[in-house]
């Protein structure tokens, strides 16, 4: 599996004024640490700036295949993730000229060996989404990016769900009822199917997620996974979804797939920044099957 992106440095700063400085993040990278937890050693096609400090690089080449990493001349990009005590986070970036790590790698710089993978992970506007479906012939999973999450996107989003070859589309909840309204989860989810989403990823944070398929017609409840100690929140979302791909991708089912990705995202939250420590399998797999368990069928 292959995931397409930029690479970030994060600033992080809790409610309670705790920093954690120096960071590596980026969605892409929270994804693909997701699926490599689970033994995956995925592919990334992402930007990196001018300053990238080599032990980023080095943390990027231990787990991910690094050909598709792409440099730029301009300065890397920085940001600061400021959580507030409701969980809220706002990004604020540090560099000026932002807008090509936003646009993250573009089909053209796609390397050849990564054009036949199985699944991709597209954390994308509304034009690079589009851009993207027309040279991949893998699974897509598409995380909108939070910027063109607004009330006034029904009708694009509409549009890219007839028209693009997604397979699953997975927003938050918050980003998912601003656009569509304050409506209950489940409501949501039928609102994505009439717009042409063929399945759905609905994350909920510490309530959960909602998987969905407008074919089957199967649609389960995936619980959270508890951990002891929730450090740092940031990627946490990218990473369940990076989980999820993993599982489609190895030929899991629907409830399998989400309940990879909540392990993931529960590994996560544990930890500052991504995921940095190799994950014990036999604590993996008590966390997937306790999930399994726990899941519901609605």
């Amino acid at each position: 599996m292959v995931g397409i992106g930029a690479v970030f440095i994060d600033d992080i700063v809790l409610p309670t004024g705790q920093t954690y400085m120096g960071q590596l993040g980026g969605g892409v990278v929270h994804a693909l640490m997701g699926a490599a937890i689970w033994g995956e050693r995925p592919g990334i096609n992402a930007v990196i700036g001018q300053g990238l400090p080599g032990e980023a690089l080095a943390q990027l080449e231990r787990h991910f295949d690094t050909e598709g990493l792409i440099q730029l001349d301009i300065p890397q990009i920085r940001a600061w993730q400021i959580f507030e005590d409701d969980g809220t986070r706002r990004e604020l970036y540090r560099v000026a000229n932002v807008a090509p790590f936003i646009a993250g790698a573009q089909p053209e710089q796609l390397p050849e060996q990564y054009r036949d993978s199985q699944g991709f992970y597209l954390l994308q506007g509304f034009e690079g989404v589009c851009s993207w479906c027309e040279v991949v012939n893998g699974l897509v999973v598409w995380e909108p990016l939070q910027q063109i999450m607004t009330p006034s996107s029904r009708d694009t989003i509409r549009t890219i769900l007839h028209n693009c070859a997604i397979s699953l589309i997975s927003p938050n909840l918050a980003e998912a009822q601003t656009v569509y309204g304050e409506m209950p989860p489940e409501d949501l989810v039928a609102a994505l199917f009439d717009d042409g989403a063929q399945a759905v990823a609905l994350r909920m944070g510490d309530q959960g997620s909602i998987l969905a398929n407008r074919n089957t017609g199967e649609r389960w409840y995936i619980p959270a996974v508890p951990v002891v100690r929730i450090a740092d929140q940031t990627g946490a979302g990218n990473t369940y979804c990076g989980g999820l791909l993993w599982a489609l991708v190895n030929g899991k089912n629907l409830r399998e797939a989400g309940a990879a990705g909540a392990v993931s995202a529960s590994f996560c939250i544990e930890g500052v920044g991504v995921i940095k420590a190799a994950v014990n399998p036999s604590e993996g797999n008590q966390r997937y099957s306790a999930c399994i368990a726990a899941t519901v069928k609605l």
